[in-house]
């Protein structure tokens, strides 16, 4: 990841577009706490006839694309819903959710709540975990955060873990027994279960579930108030993905960040954590490039 990194939701449920690397300045816009402003294409220096061109594009080639928002210096250029979805109702986001999930973490670090060099297995004493081993007493919090965490998740996407911890009956205790399959912080692997554990370590730190977090140190200083989140049968919200926005509140979002985690004169997020973050982490193979 670069250092200017439009958030994007990608795959077949939404794509968000966001068309500028700039921070907020005086000139631009106000903040769209409320809602965003909108401008004419030209007036960022877009045609608007390539857009309709790009949209139609879309229309015929990527039939699984449902939303298109362009943002440009805090004003809206382009915001449409695409058949069969009419945006009138929050949307999928998939997995742009992890990067909610660990921007709540650092939110919760920031305050107090947690160390994010803090190991992950403390926040579960109460539990026995199988395949507990010096290296599994290793992760942190941090390296679940960057998917570096070594546990044993498998094949494409890692859908096959993903999908034997929805079949389990706690999947907190599935993930917790995951084996080992390399040093912590050493190798990259895609573990959406690493990141539904990040939901159960927010919530024993906090005290709130990971959506009522969300709403109180996120979504709310934001103006984001539309949105849902599904919960595992232990009642701890989605980790990897099901969490439900409006594309311009995903914008909003990536606007935090495009913004260092300021958002009109108050720090959601640390600065730190937005630049290391998205920031080079570990070098993957040619997959993930």
């Amino acid at each position: 990841m670069g250092s200017c990194n439009p958030a994007r939701t990608l795959g077949v449920a939404m794509a968000l577009l966001l068309a500028s690397c700039a921070p907020v300045t005086e000139d631009m816009a106000a903040w769209p706490t409320e809602n965003w402003q909108r401008s004419a294409p030209e007036a960022a220096g877009f045609d608007s006839g390539k857009l309709a061109d790009a949209l139609s594009d879309i229309r015929a080639n990527v039939p699984h694309v449902h939303a298109v928002l362009i943002e440009r210096h805090g004003r809206v250029l382009l915001d449409t819903a695409l058949y069969p979805y009419d945006g009138t109702l929050p949307h999928n986001a998939a997995s742009v959710t992890k990067s909610v999930m660990t921007t709540l973490i650092a939110i919760a670090a920031d305050q107090g709540a947690l160390s994010l060099d803090q190991p992950a297995m403390s926040f579960f004493d109460d539990r026995k975990i199988a395949n507990r081993d010096d290296r599994k007493e290793r992760i942190t919090v941090r390296n679940l955060t960057g998917m570096v965490s070594g546990l044993e998740c498998v094949g494409e996407h890692d859908e096959p873990t993903l999908h034997q911890m929805n079949a389990s009956p706690d999947w907190v205790q599935f993930t917790l027994d995951l084996k080992m399959a390399a040093e912590p912080g050493s190798t990259f692997s895609y573990c959406s279960p690493g990141m539904h554990l990040l939901s159960a370590i927010l919530t024993k730190a906090t005290g709130a579930t990971a959506l009522d977090f969300a709403r109180t140190n996120l979504f709310e200083p934001l103006g984001i108030r539309d949105v849902m989140g599904p919960a595992d049968p232990q009642g701890f919200n989605h980790g990897w993905g099901d969490l439900f926005l409006h594309a311009e509140d995903a914008a909003k979002i990536g606007y935090l960040w495009l913004n260092e985690g300021k958002w009109d004169g108050r720090q959601i997020v640390s600065e730190e954590w937005v630049r290391q973050s998205s920031g080079l982490q570990i070098k993957t193979n040619p997959y993930w490039n």
